[in-house]
């Protein structure tokens, strides 16, 4: 069994049914509503519980109603929250404006996911260390990535970035692309094009 650790988001999904966008100053009438835990880490995370590896998350929720539903969510599909920290930004959040013909806008509060610092995932070092493989994204501070990463590689875990959302490539911080080889340093980077 493959374990893994996710450093990644955990975003509340309001969907908001439209018939289609609304122009600048319109106000347009929401066709139905819903809401759905989720956020790119989350739904990793989740998935590969479901596949059967041992799951481990390291993230941040606000001390809120939707911080509990995810807590609990991750502790149902068998995951180990002792990576999740509490913050005093809300939990993050994303607006789906979904419409009639399928096309969708999101628009993401990163909250508490903004706020998971690289002390944060040192703090999970151990679970790090003993996994096959640790997975982020971009809905989390760069710092925190980059220090899972800089960490799985210091113990020769296998690193699977998800680089959503797009960010300009100029704008990743270099640490989390390098790539170890036999030496002592990262001195290869690897390009996404």
């Amino acid at each position: 069994m493959n374990k893994i650790v996710v450093i990644g988001s955990l975003n509340l999904d309001i969907i908001q049914n439209i018939s289609r966008l609304p122009l600048q100053g319109e106000t347009l009438r929401v066709d139905s509503r819903g809401t759905n835990l989720g956020g790119k880490g989350a739904n990793q995370a989740v998935a590969a519980a479901r596949q059967g590896a041992d799951v481990s998350f390291i993230g941040a929720i606000g001390q809120d109603a939707a911080g509990v539903q995810f807590r609990n969510l991750l502790e149902d599909e068998g995951i180990n929250t002792a990576g999740l920290v509490e913050k005093e930004d809300a939990t993050g959040t994303a607006t789906i404006l979904l419409e009639e013909d399928g096309h969708n806008t999101i628009l993401v509060y990163g909250g508490a996911n903004m706020k998971l610092t690289a002390d944060d995932v040192v703090k999970s070092e151990q679970l790090i260390s003993e996994a096959d493989f640790v997975i982020a994204q971009f809905e989390v501070a760069q710092e925190a990535v980059a220090k899972g990463f800089y960490l799985a590689k210091k113990y020769g875990v296998t690193t699977v970035l998800n680089p959503a959302p797009v960010l300009n490539y100029k704008d990743i911080d270099p640490a989390i692309l390098a790539e170890r080889n036999g030496s002592s340093g990262f001195v290869k980077l690897r390009t996404i094009n």
